[in-house]
């Protein structure tokens, strides 16, 4: 029997085509690369667009920006009319898909005065410190303050009193956050909102 040539049955080996595979990984590279960058570039679709709004204080010792030791209460001369000065701070972000004009209303009132997204304090039930409020317009994904642009420096005058009284009860002074309607031409509540509740009084003469 003639023994079979093994030299005719083996196939001839391929040498791999580093070319291809480079090129293939490129090309797979470069996907995600563009990829990557389109998930960070482009805004979410999905999530409910908002507003926030944010009370500060500044903590001198440790020279920062906190969220706790809010004054509780604050001395009020009856004979000047005059408290001591109350300073607090906000931070307000936009994370709307779209530029905001924004408003922060500074507002006291009593403190059984009830607000929520729906409610606002009016001028019959507040105290519209409109001297304070402040505007800006803000990009998408723009966070403003807490800093010296967000500081509130105000007190309790007599004007304050003679509206609201002086309430054993005590006051909230309340923050509310407004954006520009374009339709109607005017500032319209957006329902955030903020507050101090039981504020007091100490009075002296």
């Amino acid at each position: 029997m003639a023994k079979k040539n093994k030299k005719a049955d083996q196939r001839p080996k391929r040498e791999p085509n580093f070319e291809l595979f480079a090129t293939i990984i490129f090309v797979v590279a470069l996907i995600g690369i563009i990829t990557s960058v389109i998930l960070i570039f482009t805004p979410s679709i999905s999530g409910e667009e908002h507003a926030e709004l944010a009370l500060y204080t500044y903590d001198n010792s440790e020279e920062r920006f906190v969220t706790n030791d809010f004054p509780i209460n604050v001395i009020y001369n009856q004979t000047s009319g005059l408290s001591e000065n109350i300073t607090l701070y906000t931070k307000v972000s936009n994370q709307y898909h779209t530029a905001k004009f924004f408003q922060i209303r500074l507002k006291i009132s009593l403190q059984d005065l009830v607000i929520n997204e729906d409610l606002f304090a009016n001028s019959t039930s507040a105290y519209f410190y409109e001297e304070h409020w402040k505007e800006k317009i803000m990009d998408v994904g723009d966070v403003w303050g807490p800093s010296n642009e967000t500081q509130f420096i105000f007190n309790f005058n007599s004007a304050i009193t003679t509206q609201l009284g002086i309430n054993p009860a005590g006051y909230k002074i309340i923050f509310e956050l407004w954006e520009w309607n374009t339709s109607l031409e005017a500032f319209s509540y957006t329902g955030v909102h903020t507050y101090l509740t039981s504020f007091q009084l100490v009075l002296v003469s």
